[in-house]
């Protein structure tokens, strides 16, 4: 028997000894991984949860305070709102906007409706427009960007040539107005 383990040690000799050497390698892998990395790992995750737990607790306010900066805040928006009679001039800023896209207008169409919960008017607006998709895209962006209470509610697309870039944009609006009835 041992003399049949010497053969196969003798003719199996680099098979042997890369399978020696690949057991030495994991077990010096296996004592870095526990003797060094672990500890590291552990002692470093909880650094990251206090550094978490200390970031969430300072940007927490008392509830006065935050009651008083929403107060603050529902003021500054209650006075950006303009009045009902301003609703040309918002008007003819959306026309001159899409003017300045190189954007046609088409047919515009609104529903004023009073609001039950504050004194203020919601316009329903649907517009139409069509020119270049960049010119109907930078319209669109000037929409979203207003310094009005315009809301984009939705938008659709259309080309009907294939071969003609004219995209038309259909658009629903929401926009708010102080002083309803």
């Amino acid at each position: 028997m041992q003399q049949l383990a010497i053969e196969i040690v003798r003719q199996k000799w680099r098979l042997l000894s890369i399978i020696a050497a690949m057991l030495l390698l994991n077990v010096a892998l296996t004592v870095v991984i526990s003797v060094y990395q672990l500890p590291s790992i552990i002692s470093l995750q909880t650094k990251w949860s206090s550094l978490r737990q200390k970031q969430a607790r300072s940007g927490k306010m008392d509830a006065d305070a935050l009651y008083k900066q929403g107060a603050a805040d529902l003021e500054k928006l209650k006075a950006a709102i303009p009045e009902k009679r301003e609703f040309a001039r918002i008007l003819s800023e959306l026309l001159e906007a899409a003017d300045a896209c190189n954007v046609a207008v088409g047919a515009i169409s609104y529903k004023p409706e009073q609001l039950k919960e504050e004194p203020l008017l919601s316009y329903q607006m649907t517009l139409s427009v069509s020119g270049s998709y960049a010119g109907v895209k930078s319209y669109l962006s000037d929409l979203q960007q207003s310094k009005e209470l315009v809301l984009v509610d939705t938008v659709s697309f259309s080309n009907s040539d294939l071969y003609v870039e004219n995209v038309v944009m259909n658009v629903h609006l929401t926009l708010y107005l102080r002083g309803g009835a």
